[in-house]
């Protein structure tokens, strides 16, 4: 029998695309006669130790101590925690029989030299869903981790080498490491030396929930929700965060109201929201913050959305993104890492490129142009904008459903 123990952080990551990955993970191995499935939640904000059975998965969870909260946690703490919660989980590890550990945060790197001690021959895999060395610039990341005197190098610089170094490690001291971009896959070979043998790229995959409504039921749902049933959806889904460009798209919105009367922008994300009204002064009326929804209602706004826009900067594979060609909605985004993979212009969308020479990229007012115009060109156009969504369903079914997702994870884990 195979153990599989898949690690996961109490973050707001664990909120947004680490918690769906995990949430998949769990409904591809569970249903798996040869595999018992323990999930592990480290950090946990509930006051106690725990150990619980829910559907068939055994449910570990670990507090932080109280009086340190997870984002104040150091390396040092860290590895002390990490060592806490090896002595807590040896009790519930049969060593005895084939144990998988599966870690998702770079935080987890402490934990390998424990998780070895306690079971030699385990296999330990390490899935990256955020580079946060890597922001898109090629060039500016290696001036920064070029520099040969440490102590003569700004805090950013610093960040980036600590984390370009730490990751490292990481990835060299697990057994096998899981990539969600196929430019992570290439980068690893490149900057950390590791094989393919070690490397595997594995797209994040999704249940198929996609419900396609005809033209009257996507009316039908706008009348319900009280949105004008001729308006345009243009929507964004995500933290409203920097990271996530969403500073771009509004700005970019602005350009296609002028042009289109009739478009809508919502968005879908709880987060900071003073600086975004304020972008949106002069045209509130045509945009609609829902804050965080179920996914019962966002699937709805998914059904009546004519175009999805994913501005993310940095994401490896977004399951936003997913979603939205899950349910036949063409894609606008950036060329970059995870996203600019996921998008074939002229097929399921359109992406605007992002040359190393414009970053930073926050008051670039060509990619806000260039952004505004795809936007306009499929809104504009009926049969180009059904054409791009029929690709982009397209799109999911032969890369990002779940049964291939499962399939090559099990291929990591034997």
């Amino acid at each position: 029998m195979k153990h599989i123990y898949i690690f996961n952080t109490d973050s707001q990551a664990g909120d947004y695309g680490i918690g769906t990955y995990l949430r998949e993970l769990k409904a591809c191995l569970r249903s798996d006669p040869e595999i018992i499935l323990t999930l592990v939640e480290l950090q946990s904000t509930q006051k106690e130790f725990s150990v619980v059975e829910i559907v068939g998965v055994r449910c570990i969870k670990i507090p932080s101590p109280q009086a340190h909260p997870s984002w104040q946690f150091h390396t040092k703490k860290m590895k002390t925690y990490n060592l806490a919660v090896c002595i807590l989980l040896k009790k519930y590890v049969n060593t005895e029989e084939e144990n998988v550990f599966h870690l998702n945060y770079l935080q987890h790197d402490s934990l390998v030299p424990y998780l070895r001690e306690m079971v030699p021959l385990c296999k330990i895999i390490y899935t990256i869903h955020y580079l946060s060395w890597f922001p898109n610039n090629e060039n500016a990341y290696h001036n920064k981790i070029s520099k040969q005197i440490y102590d003569q190098v700004d805090s950013a610089e610093k960040f980036v080498y600590d984390s370009y170094s730490r990751m490292k490690a990481m990835c060299q001291s697990v057994d096998k490491v899981i990539c969600l971009s196929l430019h992570t896959f290439n980068l690893l070979q490149t900057e950390y030396g590791l094989s393919q043998n070690k490397l595997f790229f594995i797209s994040n995959g999704l249940q198929d929930e996609a419900r396609m409504l005809d033209e009257e039921q996507k009316r039908a749902i706008k009348k319900e929700l009280s949105f004008v049933v001729n308006e345009k959806v243009v929507l964004f889904v995500g933290r409203l965060d920097a990271a996530k460009g969403l500073l771009l798209l509004i700005r970019a919105f602005k350009k296609v109201v002028a042009h289109l009367h009739d478009a809508r922008l919502i968005i879908v994300g709880d987060g900071r929201y003073d600086e975004l009204l304020k972008e949106c002064s002069s045209f509130y009326g045509k945009v609609t913050f829902t804050g965080r929804v179920d996914k019962d209602f966002l699937y709805r706004l998914y059904q009546i959305t004519d175009v999805g826009v994913h501005p993310s900067l940095n994401e490896q594979c977004s399951y936003v993104a997913i979603e939205m060609m899950m349910h036949g909605i063409p894609l606008i985004g950036f060329d970059v890492i995870g996203v600019g993979e996921m998008i074939k212009s002229g097929y399921n969308g359109y992406k605007v490129h992002i040359d190393d020479k414009i970053l930073p990229i926050s008051e670039n007012t060509l990619l806000v142009e260039q952004l505004g115009n795809c936007i306009i060109k499929v809104l504009q156009n009926g049969k180009l904008r059904r054409e791009l969504g029929k690709n982009s369903r397209e799109a999911y079914l032969n890369r990002y459903d779940e049964a291939r997702m499962k399939n090559k994870i099990l291929e990591v884990y034997h």
